[in-house]
């Protein structure tokens, strides 16, 4: 009898151990990485005991009947969550932002199926069918910068990046048409102003348009206009930009932050929804399946996954 209780102790225990973050184990976003990546969004399910960890990996969209969309909505219908973690707004901002959670509210589709806040939008909605707490997936912009400071990046860099990597999106949000289009100039200076104060950074670095103009160039060695492409944003550690160099470095914190905040909830035995961009996951990889084993599902048919992975 006290062997066998002896070994129920031990059997607990082990049942009960923390799991153990691998950030050592991310994956550097290279181009030969990017190359592997699928062309549309798709999905990744582990089991973590009797959790569930499902990573959505967006492919940024703004229809509605866009496949990255249609993901959302199918892990909420296969699978029930905790906890949702979503890209591009701080976990500082608390569980469930209020303002989050109005925008969400009011940027239904249009008549053409176009949604202005992306996926964002029905991550936050499901969410809140679902009964889930909803966590942005993003450390604070001070973590940031001072990882960056330390790797020898200049503010101007950290700052510049920041108002850079919105081009993308509001070309997605039809503000612009692309980024030689005449309203990008108010664009880059509302956002200078917001990011330098988010950043604490005083109004002299890149105090405007044209000194941020003129920082672009001197990296990227050519103006800023139609030719932009969004690999110029992307954290590519191999990259043909002088830009891919911070946004690797920028990558490399968030990431490391979201993989500490994916096993942190699973450790506190919650089922977790993830909805971040393609390449996050991608980067992801190798680290949670140190941490959880092999997933149970890889694909875009969460119907299917939810069969698998009981």
């Amino acid at each position: 009898m006290g062997r066998l209780l002896l070994f129920l102790v031990l059997l607990s225990g082990c049942a009960a151990a923390a799991l153990r973050p691998a950030p050592d184990r991310l994956q550097p976003w290279t181009t030969s990485l990017r190359d592997q990546q699928p062309v549309d969004a798709f999905a990744v399910v582990y089991r973590a005991r009797t959790r569930r960890l499902v990573f959505v990996a967006a492919k940024h969209a703004n229809r509605d009947d866009s496949l990255t969309f249609r993901l959302i909505r199918a892990a909420y219908a296969g699978f029930a969550f905790d906890i949702v973690i979503a890209e591009g707004f701080a976990t500082s901002r608390g569980p469930n932002p209020p303002r989050l959670l109005q925008y969400a509210s009011e940027s239904g589709a249009n008549g053409e199926g176009f949604v202005e806040g992306g996926e964002t939008v029905p991550t936050v909605l499901g969410a809140q069918q679902e009964g889930a707490v909803l966590w942005g997936g993003e450390p604070d912009d001070s973590v940031v910068k001072a990882s960056l400071l330390a790797q020898g990046f200049s503010a101007e860099d950290l700052l510049g990046f920041y108002v850079l990597r919105n081009i993308p999106q509001w070309t997605g949000e039809r503000r612009i048409g692309h980024a030689g289009d005449p309203r990008l100039e108010a664009l880059v200076s509302e956002a200078l102003v917001r990011n330098r104060a988010a950043l604490g950074l005083p109004g002299t670095v890149l105090a405007g348009f044209p000194e941020w103009a003129a920082w672009y160039q001197a990296l990227n060695r050519k103006p800023i206009d139609a030719s932009f492409v969004t690999e110029e944003v992307g954290p590519l550690a191999d990259g043909r930009f002088g830009t891919n160099r911070i946004a690797y470095a920028v990558s490399r914190a968030r990431d490391a932050y979201l993989h500490d905040l994916i096993v942190s909830h699973l450790n506190a035995r919650k089922s977790v929804l993830v909805v971040f961009g393609a390449s996050h996951l991608m980067i992801q990889r190798p680290a949670l399946d140190a941490v959880l084993g092999s997933p149970c599902y890889v694909g875009a048919n969460l119907a299917r996954a939810a069969v698998a992975c009981r």
